[in-house]
């Protein structure tokens, strides 16, 4: 049989890890005291994050792309440009235009009303003379809508 005193590599191996955690344990603890109370517990482990790698074939794409300042360059350069003549006169037949349009929305507006309230005399007319030449049949009409709406309040 072997010797009594000497030990395995894997047992040695399981006291060394052992012992580094126990050490690991003191650093973990130092770090808790220091940042209480906080929000996120400190972790003796360190965390990595994944980052793209940039290639050559990436950095072409990159500079094709275009830049958000040289945009906004782009468009402070055309904000400030002055108007020309062209530009005033378009303006002024824009608005010209809008004004035929919005009189031409009113008067149909105007004209539909007109429309709207001679439909509503002559419907109103018609059930006039159907009362008065049938007197009974409008009377029983009107108790039956009566019993009606009673029914359903």
């Amino acid at each position: 049989m072997s010797n009594q005193n000497s030990t395995s590599p894997a047992v040695s191996s399981l006291h060394d890890e052992q012992a580094k955690q126990r050490s690991d344990d003191g650093q973990l603890q130092q770090g808790l005291e220091d940042t209480f109370p906080a929000s996120d517990p400190v972790s003796h482990t360190m965390t990595t994050t994944a980052t793209p790698t940039i290639t050559s074939e990436n950095t072409d794409d990159m500079e094709d792309t275009p830049k958000v300042d040289e945009a906004l360059a782009a468009v402070r350069a055309r904000s400030h440009t002055p108007m020309t003549e062209d530009t005033r006169q378009e303006i002024k037949a824009l608005r010209s235009e809008l004004g035929r349009i919005t009189g031409s929305a009113q008067e149909a507006v105007s004209a539909s009303g007109r429309i709207a309230g001679r439909e509503i005399r002559s419907v109103r007319q018609t059930i006039a003379d159907q009362v008065r030449e049938h007197p009974l049949s409008a009377l029983g009409l009107a108790a039956l809508a009566g019993y009606v709406w009673g029914m359903t309040r």
